[in-house]
């Protein structure tokens, strides 16, 4: 397990790469930009049901070479910034990959919990430092393509998060992502992301954000749920909402979900 940084450290990295990197990641964007407007005619619907001020976006995980992190971050708001929760391994503080392809999003340190110090200048009451949307992927790991009508069990980081801010959350359903870069093998391992072998390039299929509307946890604003009543939230409260708008493309199933549960009294 990789130590957590300190946050005023990780500012500092942060600044001084997003500085070196500045015109590098200006010309990567435009020619995402045109891949996915021309390659893979991405269309964003919904938009309109995300709220002014700080929230949380939560889509299913989709395809292969993070396009579903690229869409949803980059080309899903005509205004707003969304950034990405991403996990440390694969950061730009850490990663080639980081550096030279995502170049941005806030790290995520498996294992160790959500670091509020990092989420707190984007969804602090009243408006943050960095005022705007997070995005979560709360199943974690992207599904082998056999796979790709089964939306995983959500893990309660997404929960705690809106109930801490007291901010909604708006699903995101990621569509033709799978197709355009299918995954052919999962490497599962623990504690961490799995390893995922795809095809070495990406098919011309259409890709899809529809944004669902948000959900609004405010029934459990003031309880202190225990993790398994997160889980339940998770699971049986905000999952559903993300597998209707999915439905409306493909009929989803939700996978068992393999942690304790228990129902908030």
């Amino acid at each position: 397990m990789r130590e957590m940084m300190p946050y005023a450290e990780y500012e500092k990295v942060s600044q001084e790469y997003h500085e070196k990197f500045r015109t590098y990641n200006r010309r990567k964007k435009k020619f995402f930009e045109w891949y996915f407007r021309i390659y893979h005619r991405l269309e964003v619907r919904g938009a309109e049901n995300i709220p002014a001020g700080p929230v949380i976006i939560a889509p299913n995980h989709s395809g292969g070479y993070d396009l579903d992190l690229l869409a949803v971050s980059h080309f899903s708001h005509p205004v707003r910034e969304i950034t990405p929760m991403i996990i440390d391994s694969w950061h730009f503080i850490n990663s080639g990959w980081g550096r030279w392809y995502v170049g941005w999003g806030m790290p995520v340190w498996t294992g160790t919990g959500l670091n509020y110090e990092y989420l707190d200048p984007f969804l602090a009451p009243g408006g943050g430092k960095y005022p705007g949307i997070v995005a979560i992927f709360p199943e974690g790991n992207v599904p082998h393509y056999r796979d790709r009508h089964v939306l995983g069990m959500f893990y309660p980081g997404v929960v705690r998060m809106a109930l801490r801010y007291r901010v909604p959350i708006v699903p995101a359903a990621m569509v033709g992502f799978d197709k355009a870069n299918p995954i052919m093998k999962v490497i599962p391992h623990e504690n961490r992301p799995d390893d995922l072998i795809c095809l070495p390039f990406t098919l011309p299929f259409k890709c899809i954000v529809e944004f669902g509307k948000p959900v609004y946890l405010n029934d459990y604003y003031d309880m202190n749920p225990s993790k398994e009543e997160e889980f339940w939230i998770a699971n049986e409260v905000v999952r559903p909402h993300l597998c209707t708008v999915l439905d409306k493309y493909n009929r989803t199933a939700m996978a068992p979900v393999t942690a304790p549960m228990k129902r908030p009294l």
